[in-house]
């Protein structure tokens, strides 16, 4: 066994007249991916907690009685009902709470090594365009066409300090975590299986 730098490295074999030479390289693909993967998550998060908060309204669409469902059909009837629970959790206060939480927290700060990071340091920002409601877009990323173009920074950071990269993704990582779990807690009648875990 070899160790250098911990990365250990078991000899199978040795020739005296043979000389093997030995090219470590950091994978930082695989970590820009696990980034990436996040973001996506993250904004499928955002977008069903938009759905159902800004869901149009349903006035006037109340629960049907017996007699009016039997003047309607099956599908008349699946759409007056889909119509109620789509917008149950409109302007929900909790719901808004979350949201605006998980929002908050993309603008964290972290400190490493006397110098202080965010999302942005990295190039994982918001747009411009309001209709969003808070997406992220890694800039650079050549999968997202409106930002395709600019400087990849997150990439570059990851080839230039892994460590720090990791650092602040955790930290912030961390404090989402934090206070999502404090906002599921402080949620009257909600049992145990239904409070935030820390799915890492």
């Amino acid at each position: 066994f070899i160790t250098v730098n911990g990365l250990t490295i078991t000899l199978k074999g040795a020739d005296e007249n043979q000389t093997i030479n030995l090219n470590v390289t950091k994978d930082t693909q695989a970590v820009y991916d696990m980034v990436k993967k996040f973001v996506t998550s993250y904004n499928e998060i955002i977008k069903e907690m938009n759905n159902l908060y800004y869901a149009s309204s349903s006035r006037g669409y109340d629960p049907l009685t017996d007699e009016q469902k039997e003047a309607m059909t099956e599908d008349e009837i699946t759409k007056w009902e889909t119509k109620i629970k789509d917008s149950i959790l409109r302007r929900d206060s909790t719901l808004g709470s979350l949201l605006d939480t998980m929002k908050l927290s993309r603008m964290t700060h972290v400190e490493y090594e006397v110098k202080k990071y965010s999302l942005a340091s990295f190039g994982i920002q918001t747009s411009e365009d309001y209709s969003e409601k808070g997406l992220l877009h890694i800039f650079g990323d050549s999968d997202d066409s409106g930002y395709a173009t600019y400087e990849n920074k997150l990439m570059k950071a990851i080839e230039d300090d892994p460590d720090a990269v990791a650092e602040v993704l955790a930290g912030i990582s961390k404090k989402l975590y934090d206070e999502m779990y404090q906002k599921m807690k402080s949620i009257p009648n909600v049992r145990s299986a239904l409070t935030f875990y820390n799915d890492k």
